[in-house]
């Protein structure tokens, strides 16, 4: 018996090592493969295919110095995590193509160096949160740089990673910054990569939008591309120049950006305008087609909008779409305050809808619109789109369908606000921005001599290369807040009343001109939403207890449980054992 006990005991001990020698070949086979499974329901680990591209296409290592570490806020902590986790995520789809160090700024114990060290930071271009930590004898202010700096073949771009001028992040401003991350990565380093930038150009000369009222677009749109103001009085070299043996004109820019012009257009500049289009320039049109203004309602009672007429309108209907001259109101709209009691020492101001100013809410239909905050518009016309040969038409905003549409001219009052718009029918919603791709045919067809049209110097073009345009029925959709006495302005979709950004205007016009130059890579990785899953406080107190008590005991019971099959499997295995060997062969 005994002899036979030893003997099944070595089988054992053979059995077993058999199997943890099994075990170890499957692990060392499998770390031979990567499996990455993202679970969550917005896709939070998961790169989009242009960034995995991006860098899978440098030709060097991308070097990132992350510069939050050490002690930080709770916030904080969790954008250096999601920031360390997207820089994982990169490399392991480009492993030979980043590296990266987290370093914190204010390790040096020495105050002179710490100093330095933040100075020299400043100058590279990263703006410090000065955080007030409170401590058991009282609070102490930290610096905190929530940045980085990137380096490609010798070249250093600053990356906020935190855009706040707060001295506290809240959990809101830094949910967002985590939606932004891939995107503010992906963008610097096509940056870095890129061999040449798109040109793009504001048109002016006709009351466009000056810089300071277009002033943060600008500084958007500027990481991305090389940015000039135009003015075209006339003269074809402004847009395009002459290329020696070739029959057409080259454009000098990418894309023109015309901004709520005011006063007509002269026959040589839509012909110019007319032109760029033709050989492949693309455009942004921002456009009122009524002269209206709040402003004109502070000196009287109210005023009356007509049309700007622009001369415009044959280029445009050439092209495929017509603006109409009347005015939207909206039951989606922004609020105005007003004082209700204009007489008297009891002056109440109370808010108001506005219906002047409609309030977009895209559907997500197309990649400009996916996953964007409301668009903010003010005093906006209807559009209809022409059937026109070559050119697709996309609807990319439209109104709600609880509208009314006040023909030319148009009376604009504060007692608009007494209307009830919900007691209106539902009807259909009007568009508002429309995208054009195709190649247009010019509006100068058949309106030019032929001798003018065969001169070398002009370069007539009629039937235009492959482009697209975007034409948005409101001037206003692009310009910031402003204070002229100041000199400031305020981020593009900025709301008085709520005192912080709430409209998507900064991001539909960046996606517009992303879209317009082929830079679509760009509009996949902007229009990602990670949500900000908050804890509910209450329900955290009530049921601390129980989870702590779930926690405590499932691992415990679990390893009991385990415990016991494995003691009563192996006692079955035993017994059946002794009772075969005492049967005997």
């Amino acid at each position: 018996m005994k002899l036979v006990g030893k003997g099944h005991r070595a089988r054992d001990l053979v059995e077993l090592a058999i199997g943890w020698a099994i075990l170890v070949l499957v692990l060392f086979i499998v770390s031979f493969f990567t499996l990455r499974l993202d679970l969550t329901t917005e896709g939070r680990f998961t790169l989009t295919e242009p960034t995995k591209e991006l860098f899978r296409g440098s030709d060097d290592v991308v070097f990132v110095r992350v510069y939050l570490e050490g002690e930080l806020p709770a916030d904080l902590g969790r954008l250096r995590q999601s920031t360390k986790e997207l820089l994982d995520e990169i490399r392991a789809y480009a492993p030979d193509k980043l590296d990266y160090v987290f370093v914190d700024p204010s390790e040096d114990g020495d105050e002179k160096a710490r100093a330095q060290i933040y100075d020299d930071l400043q100058q590279q271009g990263l703006q410090y949160t000065s955080l007030r930590i409170r401590e058991k004898d009282g609070a102490s202010e930290k610096i905190v740089f929530p940045g980085a700096l990137v380096t490609y073949q010798g070249r250093t771009l600053p990356l906020q990673l935190l855009k706040t001028q707060l001295r506290t992040p809240d959990a809101e401003m830094v949910n967002r910054s985590v939606n932004n991350l891939e995107y503010e990565f992906a963008n610097t380093v096509r940056q870095l990569t890129r061999k040449e930038r798109p040109r793009v150009a504001f048109l002016e000369g006709h009351g466009e939008l000056d810089e300071l009222q277009v002033k943060d677009i600008s500084t958007l749109l500027s990481e991305q591309y090389d940015l000039s103001r135009v003015r075209i009085d006339g003269q074809l070299a402004a847009l395009s120049e002459r290329q020696e043996g070739m029959r057409y004109r080259s454009n000098r820019y990418d894309a023109l950006i015309v901004a709520k012009p005011d006063s007509a257009f002269s026959d040589k500049d839509r012909f110019v305008i007319d032109q760029f289009i033709m050989n492949g320039g693309r455009v942004l049109w921002l456009l009122d087609a009524m002269n209206a203004h709040l402003d004109s309602l502070r000196e009287k009672q109210f005023s009356i909008a007509t049309p700007l007429e622009l001369g415009l309108e044959d280029l445009l209907f050439a092209y495929g779409v017509r603006i109409n001259n009347d005015l939207v109101l909206d039951r989606s709209c922004a609020p105005i305050e007003i004082y209700t009691q204009p007489y008297g020492n009891q002056r109440k101001l109370e808010r108001f809808n506005w219906y002047f100013e409609p309030v977009l809410v895209s559907d997500g239909s197309h990649p400009i619109v996916t996953n964007l905050d409301p668009i903010h518009t003010r005093f906006v016309s209807t559009m209809d789109t022409i059937g026109t040969d070559s050119v697709t038409k996309t609807i990319l905003l439209t109104t709600s369908p609880y509208i009314r549409v006040m023909r030319n001219p148009v009376r604009i009052g504060l007692g608009i606000v007494e209307l009830d718009l919900s007691m209106d029918p539902k009807g259909t919603p009007a568009p508002l921005a429309i995208l054009l791709e195709g190649k247009f045919r010019s509006a100068f067809t058949d309106r030019i001599s032929p001798r003018f049209a065969e001169e070398d110097e002009i370069g007539y073009r009629e039937r235009g290369r492959r482009s697209a345009q975007i034409v948005i029925s409101d001037g206003d959709v692009i310009a910031n807040r402003t204070d002229r006495e100041k000199g400031m302005y305020y981020m593009l979709g900025y709301d008085r009343y709520a005192g912080t950004k709430i409209y998507g205007n900064r991001e539909l016009i960046a996606n517009a001109m992303n879209y317009l130059l082929d830079d679509q890579s760009l509009i996949s990785v902007r229009s990602r939403h990670i949500a900000l899953r908050k804890s509910d406080p209450e329900r955290i107190v009530q049921e601390r207890t129980r989870w702590q008590v779930v926690g405590l005991s499932v691992p415990a019971g679990a390893s009991i449980l385990l415990g016991l099959l494995f003691h009563f499997w192996r006692k079955g295995r035993y017994s059946k054992r002794v009772t075969k060997n005492r049967q005997g062969p």
